[in-house]
């Protein structure tokens, strides 16, 4: 699911230093910096992005150096101890695919990939009050047979549907690119998508993918995440969740490996300013001092907001600076009574709280509680609705998915809401997406929204993360081919 989120909602904590140290090579005037003796790059933001371009940069035996805004490394991917609820909590629920081959491998890397729990084959469960409880269930058929008899079985369908419905495999046969300029919406029309299979399966998939409603969608990159997730093989589609917080999951493992290998991570380093000199950066500016980069390379992996900041001119020019932004609002509830969701979570293609997830899915022991958390994606109307209501409502949609729960009052709730979650993915803004390399030759930049042909996800962040290492692993290769 899409991914600077504002603080916790209600007086929740901020994320605790996943690093205090002093930046010994912070200088206010740019002569020489020791720095530049132990590092070879320097990475703006720790992120998904910024770790997983860190990790890459080590790869290829380079020692990177992370300056980091927050308290804690992660970016929008961490979780935070929140008193209120009595555990870790992470910003937003996450879920992950088979199909997230970088992540996957990142996460091996790390050594944390035996944390995400497998959903039973892929297999989404889903709530209405009309039909009750039903499946998408996909047969153990290779891949892309297995969406089709997943479509012709799924149980909201008539049989002239679940016939209609298989149109949408030539559909996915043509490069995605083709349908940029149409809506989800009008893309599933145009290939006589029936309204039961719209409501009940791929609206709720658009919004989680897309963290945006089907109307307002890009179909382009809509088709990618299916063809990714439904054409390859069928254990790409497997639905994944962390069975740990994330930030045990990934960020503080990630900065565990890149600190073990000769790296650092500051956090409390918040960049302010670029100095530019010609086709080269020269210094960077933060809080705390200036870091004199001698043209060493520099990765931004900030969000577009704070690299507009930076770069206001390159940013209206290329037309990042444009991309409109889409929020995620998050609903977390502890039950005194014990509950559990089937599979981890349930989808409400009708209700407030899109998805609902099972935050003990996967523990062996869990507790006499249940722990209950709902996302909105593509919350452009409830990121202003009052904490009072989002849980009210929830409350209403959890009794009637999960009758256990029907009288039971929550004993702890807490509402995260994310204004600048992603980018909004609607039609016709791929080409305001960057790539790595900008116009001074030792910047580049990572983040999930630059131009890795997916949405905002932690996939796309990664590969974002892993194609600015390499950028940078080129520019010091043809550096010393000039020598």
């Amino acid at each position: 699911m899409p991914r600077p989120a504002e603080p916790p909602a209600g007086g929740g904590e901020q994320p605790g230093r996943l690093v205090d140290e002093p930046l010994d090579c912070l200088i206010d005037e740019p002569p020489d910096c020791p720095v530049d003796e132990r590092f070879d790059c320097l990475i703006l933001g720790a992120g998904v992005a910024g770790l997983a371009a860190a990790l890459e940069c080590q790869r290829s035996g380079l020692r990177p150096l992370l300056l980091e805004a927050a308290g804690s490394a992660g970016g929008r991917a961490r979780s935070y101890r929140d008193r209120l609820m009595g555990e870790e909590l992470d910003n937003g629920p996450h879920l992950l695919l088979g199909a997230y081959h970088q992540t996957l491998a990142l996460l091996e890397t790390i050594g944390t990939r035996h944390l995400l729990h497998p959903v039973d084959r892929t297999e989404f469960a889903f709530f209405s009050p009309e039909r009750g409880h039903y499946r998408f269930r996909a047969p153990d058929w290779p891949a892309p047979l297995h969406l089709l008899g997943g479509l012709v079985a799924f149980p909201p369908l008539t049989w002239k549907e679940r016939l209609a419905a298989l149109a949408i495999a030539p559909a996915l046969l043509v490069d995605p690119h083709r349908w940029e300029t149409l809506s989800v919406t009008h893309w599933l029309q145009k290939w006589r998508q029936p309204q039961a299979l719209f409501d009940h399966f791929w609206g709720p998939l658009c919004l989680a993918a897309l963290n945006e409603p089907p109307a307002s969608a890009n179909a382009a990159l809509f088709a990618t995440v299916l063809r990714r997730a439904f054409f390859g093989d069928r254990r790409h589609s497997q639905p994944l969740i962390a069975t740990v917080p994330f930030s045990r999951l990934l960020a503080e493992p990630a900065a565990a490996r890149i600190t073990r290998l000769g790296g650092r991570i500051l956090t409390a380093h918040r960049v302010r300013s670029l100095r530019l000199n010609g086709a080269r950066v020269e210094a960077v500016e933060t809080d705390c001092g200036s870091w004199a980069g001698k043209a060493r390379p520099i990765i931004a992996a900030l969000p577009p907001r704070a690299l507009s900041e930076l770069l206001p001119d390159w940013a209206e020019e290329t037309g990042f600076g444009r991309l409109a932004t889409a929020a995620i609002v998050s609903i977390h509830l502890t039950y005194p009574r014990p509950a559990r969701i089937p599979g981890g979570m349930i989808g409400l293609p009708f209700g407030t709280g899109q998805w609902l997830f099972d935050r003990q899915f996967g523990n062996p022991t869990p507790l006499p509680e249940a722990r209950i958390s709902a996302v909105i994606s593509g919350a452009y109307r409830e990121i202003h609705l009052p904490r009072e209501t989002l849980v009210a409502t929830v409350r209403k949609e959890i009794a009637r998915a999960i009758p256990a729960l029907a009288e039971v009052a929550p004993q702890a709730t807490r509402v995260i809401k994310e204004r600048r979650a992603t980018f909004a993915t609607w039609p016709e803004t791929t080409h305001l997406r960057p790539g790595p390399r900008t116009p001074w030759e030792n910047l580049f930049l990572a983040g999930d929204f630059t131009a890795t042909g997916l949405p905002a996800t932690l996939e796309g962040a990664v590969i974002s993360g892993q194609l600015a290492a390499r950028a940078v692993f080129g520019l010091l290769s043809s550096r010393k081919k000039a020598v």
